[in-house]
């Protein structure tokens, strides 16, 4: 499946582009309500932690799971990732959690690919889907923080 070859090569892109940036860069916030490159890479974490969760789920039931969303700036904010990790820290955190869903990506069947989710809107997708769309994710906010 080419989003499991894709998330291996972000893992490696975020990487060189984190180990690139300075820790004055990385930290630095345009507005006291945006996210800095940091806290964006923080809430990628808090993206892997609920997404690992959903996928695992998918491939343990034989019935559609209801996905359910979660506050994405207050997760942020109670991780503080601004303050209380530093740029090697949060990147490794990164790292191990994607390296984690790779793994059971990698492990799973072809036919698990069509099993079936339930999106909060009521849509109904695949985990194929579903995992595409995470890496679509990673993908839009690698380009940000690489800006």
């Amino acid at each position: 499946m080419e989003s499991i070859l894709k998330l291996d090569e972000l893992i490696a892109d975020m990487t060189e582009i984190v180990t690139a940036t300075s820790e004055m860069e990385f930290n630095l916030k345009l507005s006291p309500d945006k996210w800095s490159k940091k806290e964006i890479l923080g809430h990628l974490c808090d993206s892997a932690v609920h997404n690992h969760v959903r996928f695992v789920k998918i491939l343990l039931s034989e019935y559609p799971i209801a996905i359910q969303g979660y506050a994405q700036n207050d997760w942020v904010q109670v991780h503080d990732y601004q303050n209380q990790y530093d740029p090697s820290e949060v990147l490794s955190l990164w790292q191990h959690l994607n390296r984690m869903i790779l793994r059971v990506m990698r492990a799973a069947e072809t036919s698990d690919f069509q099993k079936k989710c339930v999106l909060p809107d009521k849509t109904e997708v695949t985990l194929e889907w579903l995992f595409n769309d995470y890496v679509d994710h990673l993908i839009h906010h690698l380009e940000q923080i690489e800006a």
